[in-house]
């Protein structure tokens, strides 16, 4: 146990991923003194389900803040918890948590064809195509499979906003986490009264809206023994989603001409705007606070393709070792297309992928150009999207700040870079961006040091020579453009 530590504010930020999760110890002055990693656990059942044992959920974190704090003799000031999108948690009429339903819980797309006369209101006020990907869905899909389950559900909050019901006694939902349940109206920022009709959620209760960095007193002080958190006058900040947590920590609010890619599970591109622009090709989100529009431009799943193909094909091999078999100027013959939402037809036609060369099979081939060869699909498909958004908002922008696991890797933003002729930056702490979002939540709120932001470049990457690379772009897009079918 270190104590006698400096006299200092202390934060616990927890950063709930889809992969796994993280829970940080950090001080006003933006030092980190611990962070612990833990896989997050689902268990799956019929149609694609997925759910979160919540229990299990609970006692995971706990443990994980205790071996935080356990080193370290500090006072607790506040916490606050950033949430994957799409992750929600439902409750029962004593507002007591029933389970989890993370994003990658699909059951609710088998039933979309019974809401193809609604697609076109849906889309009118959320800014989406119906999907499983959001809540609204999800409990169509619960309701469809496991009626058990539905009719114990009374009301939900989300992944980030469970926590202030946990330790507040608070159910409320913060904007950029209600944008993704297809029962918030984006445009007048409200539940809907329409779209709560079309999925049959009328009698769902709805959690309070209310902004990140609202403070509420922590008065579960069972909870934060649990924790570790010896103090009981901690306060608890509403933090939000982690996309929107990440941009908050790397791109300041009056910063416009700069785009922010977020790579780690999915690699959106995000830029905020003040008025909402709605186009077939991206997505339409709220920022924190819901002030403010954010537009997304995602290639969806990305990194975690990249980690599991390392895990199967060269599990002892590091990144490092793998992507110094890539020459950029003379790439191989060999492609890889495994990113979900880049070719998606509009008439929801299921995209279908793998790896491909030309034949016959050579000797010359290699496991490092088969994991490298998806390296390069993230890179292709970021620059894709980037370039996109810039023709759809015709603004010139002057550079892309990026962070998240991906930044771990040298070829993607080189890549990027080069194809969107624009530079790369990745700031220090660009690991951890969403739990550096929910130290800027917490230090706004408590006004500390709110002038040292620390702006310096850890890596910095320049257009290179773009025609070898152009030629190996056009290849892939089009094998891409020709395995997207129905």
């Amino acid at each position: 146990m270190i104590s006698n530590m400096e006299q200092a504010d202390y934060y616990l930020l927890i950063d709930v991923g889809t992969g796994s999760s993280r829970v940080a110890l950090v001080d006003e002055n933006r030092n980190i003194y611990d962070i612990q990693h833990i896989k997050n656990v689902y268990s799956e059942d019929a149609h694609e389900g997925m759910l979160i044992d919540y229990r299990l959920f609970i006692n995971n974190l706990a443990i994980a803040s205790r071996r935080v704090l356990e080193t370290f003799d500090v006072r607790i000031s506040a916490i606050t918890v950033s949430g994957a999108r799409q992750t929600f948690f439902c409750l029962d009429k004593n507002k007591k948590v029933l389970f989890g339903i993370p994003n990658i819980d699909d059951r609710g797309n088998h039933f979309l064809n019974q809401f193809t006369d609604q697609r076109k209101i849906v889309f009118e006020k959320t800014a989406r195509n119906i999907s499983g990907d959001f809540l609204a869905m999800k409990l169509v899909g619960l309701r469809e499979v496991r009626p058990d389950l539905y009719n114990n559900v009374f009301s939900f909050t989300s992944l980030s906003e469970l926590f202030a019901l946990l330790f507040c006694g608070k159910l409320v939902i913060e904007p950029s986490q209600a944008a993704e349940t297809q029962l918030f109206n984006i445009f007048d920022k409200n539940w809907d009264a329409d779209l709560l009709k079309i999925f049959d959620m009328d009698s769902i209760f709805l959690p309070e809206i209310v902004p990140s960095q609202t403070i509420f007193p922590v008065i579960n002080q069972k909870l934060l023994r649990k924790f570790g958190i010896t103090n009981d006058d901690c306060k608890f900040v509403i933090g939000g989603a982690d996309t929107q947590l990440a941009m908050k920590a790397i791109l300041p609010e009056s910063e416009s001409k700069t785009l922010c890619l977020v790579s780690g599970t999915t690699s959106p591109v995000c830029v905020r705007v003040e008025k909402p622009m709605v186009k077939s090709n991206h997505w339409l989100d709220l920022d924190l606070t819901g002030k403010e529009y954010v537009l997304e431009y995602n290639p969806g799943v990305t990194g975690l393709n990249y980690e599991r193909s390392k895990k199967l094909l060269l599990p002892e091999s590091s990144y490092k070792e793998i992507e110094e078999h890539i020459d950029l100027a003379k790439i191989q013959n060999i492609y890889a297309s495994f990113t979900t939402q880049t070719f998606v037809k509009e008439d929801g036609g299921k995209k279908y992928g793998g790896f491909f060369l030309s034949p016959p099979f050579t000797d010359s081939v290699s496991k490092e150009m088969f994991v490298g060869s998806i390296a390069l699909d993230i890179g292709f498909s970021i620059a894709k999207k980037v370039n996109q958004l810039k023709k759809d908002v015709n603004v010139s922008y002057d550079s892309i700040v990026a962070c998240g696991g991906g930044m771990n890797s040298v070829i993607i933003p080189q890549v990027v870079s080069t194809l969107t002729n624009m530079p790369v930056k990745i700031y220090e702490n660009f690991q951890e961006p969403s739990v550096m979002g929910c130290f800027e939540v917490i230090n706004s709120v408590l006004k500390k040091n709110l002038n040292s932001k620390d702006k310096k470049i850890r890596f910095e990457y320049y257009p290179q020579e773009k025609k070898p690379m152009e030629r190996s772009y056009e290849t892939w897009e089009n094998l891409n453009l020709n395995i997207t079918r129905k």
